[in-house]
């Protein structure tokens, strides 16, 4: 079971990609939840950037978790990451570290261009038991200007369904398009809503 199924309810009524001040956001785990409880969001997944060696203090952003859990007890507080895809279709995250969070999320940034090699570590990606949720999905493909056709996107979907992984609607560069989630509805993929904030005015 992914921990996304016990929160299965608030897929669409929380935010689940939240990045904090400990990387490129511009608040605390705590400003979020103040303001989670103003406007009445009741979950929140705080799915910070990561790296194999990450150069900040990780397990510090679990401890303010864990107390804002304390602090705020009517929130739903969910622990994650946000890791990169790399061309062996590994995650570019320690395993220690992924093991230890609720809710990590797949992701492509710097990748090679090259749509066969994208297609294949997307499909061995989606079979990576930890990952709960593909990010921002298509951005890598609005940057390539590659599409794919409609048998691709099925396949990966059909995927998606076998392996209960998420297609996250992004918010922040609205994606995926709209005949994605069309199809990705069709083949049975759940949708989450994941603002990728950056800041409270963001939430």
């Amino acid at each position: 079971m992914k921990t996304w199924e016990e929160y299965k309810d608030f897929l669409m009524k929380g935010n689940w990609h939240i990045h904090t001040s400990y990387t490129d956001g511009k608040n605390t785990v705590f400003d979020y939840c103040r303001e989670a409880i103003k406007r009445n969001v009741p979950l929140l997944a705080f799915t910070e950037h990561v790296r194999k060696e990450v150069r900040y203090n990780f397990d510090k952003l679990l401890e303010d978790i864990d107390k804002a859990r304390e602090e705020f007890p009517d929130l739903i507080i969910l622990s994650g990451c946000e890791a990169k895809v790399l061309p062996d279709g590994t995650l570019d995250v320690n395993k220690k570290l992924i093991k230890k969070v609720d809710y990590p999320i797949m992701a492509y940034h710097s990748f090679p261009k090259d749509k066969e090699l994208y297609l294949k570590t997307l499909k061995k990606t989606i079979k990576n038991p930890f990952v709960n949720s593909w990010a921002h999905p298509g951005l890598f493909l609005n940057k390539t200007g590659f599409e794919l056709k409609d048998e691709e996107l099925g396949e990966i979907f059909e995927l998606m369904k076998k392996h209960r992984v998420l297609l996250e609607i992004n918010k922040k560069y609205e994606l995926p398009p709209e005949q994605w989630i069309k199809q990705a509805k069709r083949k049975g993929v759940l949708l989450v809503r994941g603002n990728d904030t950056h800041s409270v005015n963001e939430l």
